[in-house]
């Protein structure tokens, strides 16, 4: 896991890597109207209402990312799109889900492969090679 304060999309491991990482990162964040965008970690809340906005960034050779977002009965699936930041310089996504009402969780999985092809078929259950699954869950609730 990632430390608190360390730069994002690093991962700590005592034995330094001989080839860069290419550890896609998801960044999800919860716009509330009158109030200043906040990234959403794991485990926090959002309000009713919000919307949900992205950004990703990974080094080759992902180059394309879909999202799903899954709220009680209802699943948004998005994408694929290029990704034009690295981790550590991620992007935002052309990409935002409005929170409905009475939903008290949502599911974030966003996969990320070399293929937009790819990213799609893992995101609908294709067992796919060379494509990473991350995985986010917001809670839903009137006081974040």
């Amino acid at each position: 896991t990632e430390s608190e304060w360390s730069p994002r999309g690093v991962v700590h491991d005592p034995a330094p890597p001989t080839a860069p990482l290419a550890q896609p990162v998801l960044r999800v964040f919860c716009a509330v109207p009158g109030q200043s965008l906040r990234e959403l970690r794991t485990g926090t809340a959002c309000t009713p209402g919000a919307t949900l906005a992205f950004a990703a960034g990974a080094r080759p050779p992902y180059t394309h990312v879909a999202v799903r977002v899954r709220t009680g009965n209802h699943s948004e699936v998005n994408g694929p799109f290029a990704l034009s930041g690295k981790a550590g310089e991620e992007r935002p996504l052309e990409l935002t889900v409005a929170l409905p009402a009475g939903a008290d969780m949502a599911e974030i999985t966003a996969t990320f492969s070399e293929h937009p092809d790819a990213t799609l078929a893992a995101l609908l259950g294709r067992t796919t090679e060379g494509v990473v699954v991350l995985r986010q869950e917001v809670r839903v609730k009137d006081s974040p």
